[in-house]
C-alpha cells in the first residue's frame, strides 16, 4: 500500500480510520478499520487491515480496545481481519504456519507473536486460507497433467488462452469480469475495478511474462471463465540484490527455478471442474520449457478441497497457513 493510497483511504475517501499508538515519542502499532456489509454475516461488520505493532501485548489490546469503542457507536457487533485494501485475494490474513520458509510477494508477513496477541484478546478463526507448495515438474507429472488438461477443456468445451498485451484493454476486462462473478460470501470486499486492475499491469508490467498468464473461455460463446496469474521467484534475485530492485536488470533471471502463482478465479458454475487445473496446465508448459521445475500455487481457501486433491497427487503440500481472525463484541 502506498502513501498515494492511504491518503485517500484515510483523508480523502474516508473510507478507513488510522490508529497509531505512541509510547516515548516513537510509533509501536498501527491498524486501520472500516465498516462493510458482509455477504457472510448479512449485515454490517468491521474490518481490520494492515496491523502492525511491537510484541507487547497491551499495545495490541489498547489499538483493538479504541476500536471495539468505536464499533459500539456504530451498532456493530463483529469484528474480522485481516485484509488488505486493493488485494483481498492475496494480501489476506495473519500469517500463523510457514514462518521457516522465505516471505513471498504479495503475501502477508509478520512475526510469530501476532497470533498470541490476537488469541489471548478473544479473536477466534474465522477461516484459513493456505499457500500450496504445488510439488516438482517432472516428466511422470507433466504427463499426468497433460491428460487432466485434455479432458477438462473437451468435457467442458472451453479453450485456455495466453494474455494477449496487444488487446490488453479486452483482456482486462475479461480479468474484471471473471472476479467480478467470482466473488465469495466469505471475501468482503468487491472485485478490483478495471482502473485498478489497467495499474496493476502497468506497475508490473516489467515483471510479467504473458505466457505464464493464462484465460479460459468458453469455445462456443468465448465467454471468459477463470483466468490465472503466475510469476517466476523474484524473490530469489530479491535476495541476492539484498532488496535493490533497480538492480534486477543486472541478474541472470534465467537462474530463477521456481514459479509462483498469485492469483487464481474460476466462475461459481465451472468450479470443481479441473479448469483451475487446466489454466495451470498452459504455464507450466511454459515453465517446464523454461527449466523452471517446481510452483508454488497462490493462497486459497482451506475448503478448495478438489484443488488440494490435484496438488497432493503432484507431490503438493500446504506450505504456509494465513488466518483470518473473528471477534463478537458486546455492546
Amino acid at each position: 500500500m502506498i502513501k498515494k493510497e492511504l491518503k485517500e483511504l484515510i483523508f480523502k475517501d474516508k473510507t478507513y480510520i488510522g490508529l497509531l499508538a505512541i509510547q516515548d515519542d516513537h510509533v509501536v502499532g498501527r491498524v486501520l478499520y472500516t465498516y462493510d456489509d458482509s455477504k457472510h454475516k448479512k449485515s454490517k461488520v468491521c474490518y481490520f487491515s494492515m496491523f502492525e505493532a511491537i510484541d507487547d501485548i497491551n499495545v495490541t489490546k489498547q489499538l483493538f480496545n479504541a476500536i471495539y469503542q468505536d464499533m459500539k457507536k456504530h451498532h456493530i457487533t463483529y469484528l474480522e481481519g485481516s485484509f488488505t485494501p486493493y488485494d483481498p485475494d492475496t494480501r489476506r490474513g495473519i500469517l500463523i504456519k510457514g514462518f521457516d520458509e522465505d516471505p513471498a510477494l504479495f503475501t502477508s508477513y509478520n512475526p510469530p507473536y501476532y497470533q498470541k496477541h490476537f488469541e489471548s484478546l478473544g479473536f477466534y478463526k474465522a477461516f484459513d486460507t493456505l499457500l500450496l507448495d504445488g510439488g516438482n515438474i517432472d516428466e511422470k507429472n507433466f504427463k499426468l497433467l497433460k491428460r487432466l488438461y485434455d479432458f477438462t477443456v473437451k468435457g467442458q468445451k472451453i479453450r485456455i488462452d495466453y494474455i494477449d498485451i496487444k488487446k490488453i484493454d479486452q483482456e482486462i476486462n475479461d480479468i474484471v469480469q471473471i472476479m467480478s462473478q467470482s466473488e465469495t460470501e466469505v471475501i468482503y470486499q468487491d472485485s478490483p475495478t478495471k482502473d485498478m486492475i489497467y495499474d496493476a499491469f502497468h506497475q508490473m508490467k516489467s515483471f510479467i511474462n504473458p505466457k505464464f498468464i493464462t484465460i479460459a473461455r468458453e469455445v462456443d460463446t468465448n465467454r471468459p471463465i477463470g483466468f490465472a496469474f503466475v510469476l517466476p521467484d523474484y524473490n530469489q534475485i530479491i535476495k541476492k540484490t539484498k532488496g535493490h530492485v533497480l538492480l534486477f536488470p543486472f541478474i541472470n533471471k534465467k537462474k530463477i527455478n521456481k514459479a509462483i502463482g498469485k492469483l487464481q478465479y474460476v466462475i461459481p458454475e465451472y468450479q470443481k471442474k479441473g479448469i483451475m487445473a487446466a489454466m495451470y496446465f498452459k504455464v507450466i508448459d511454459q515453465l517446464f520449457k523454461q527449466n523452471i521445475k517446481s510452483i508454488d500455487m497462490g493462497t486459497m481457501m482451506e475448503d478448495n478441497y478438489q484443488a488440494f486433491h490435484h496438488f497432493k497427487r503432484f507431490g503438493g503440500h500446504i506450505k504456509k497457513v494465513f488466518r483470518i481472525y473473528g471477534k463478537d463484541i458486546t455492546s
